[in-house]
């Protein structure tokens, strides 16, 4: 009695097991599938793309401020035993150092 039931038996598990897999894998897709989304969720929209020629123009900007600033602080330079009104040309040399 026992051998007529075993490859209905067999069968069952077998399509248990396949279901099983079968979700499983569904479930591991859907959830690859929603990750990826949402990095390109975050992607798109954690940085917004700025035009090249805007970036140049502020680029120049900043370093059109920078020297500006840079040449204030050369105009405000004084030798360290000179008058408070005195001022003194300064000069920077290739490595970045002052000379008198």
């Amino acid at each position: 009695m026992q051998r007529r039931h075993f490859p209905s038996i067999l069968l069952y598990c077998f399509g248990l097991a396949l279901a099983f897999s079968l979700v499983f894998n569904g479930f591991l897709l859907y959830e690859q599938t929603r990750l990826r989304s949402i990095y390109e969720y975050e992607l798109g929209n954690a940085v917004h793309p700025v035009d090249l020629v805007v970036w140049q123009q502020q680029l120049s900007d900043c370093k059109r401020a920078n020297q500006q600033k840079d040449s204030l602080i050369l105009q405000l330079e004084q030798r360290p035993n000179a008058t408070p009104g005195q001022t003194v040309k300064v000069e920077r040399n290739s490595n970045g150092l002052m000379k008198n």
